[in-house]
């Protein structure tokens, strides 16, 4: 997880430790909504880390905002979601 903090944090452009412990939150809490919508992640994976980092820093960037979630993004969860539902696990 500390590799997905990092990630967003550039992605957020935020290089104080302020935030930590709630992008932490927020990090775990997308993990677990992409779980529970049969999307596991495997975060020893790279590919996997940054999509978490993405998804979670879009999360928190239109946490006050009513809008579509970005076209690459999700294609992303989608392609993420078929291929993990093709053998049931997460690769």
């Amino acid at each position: 997880m500390d590799t997905v903090l990092q990630l967003i944090k550039v992605r957020l452009n935020r290089a104080d430790t302020a935030l930590d412990d709630y992008l932490s939150t927020r990090i775990e809490a997308a993990r677990d909504e992409l779980e529970y919508k049969g999307v596991p992640l495997n975060l020893t994976m790279t590919e996997d880390c940054v999509f978490l980092a993405d998804y979670a820093a879009w999360q928190y960037l239109n946490r006050d905002k009513a809008g579509a979630m970005p076209e690459w993004l999700r294609l992303a969860l989608r392609e993420r979601f078929l291929r993990n539902r093709g053998d049931g696990k997460a690769t």
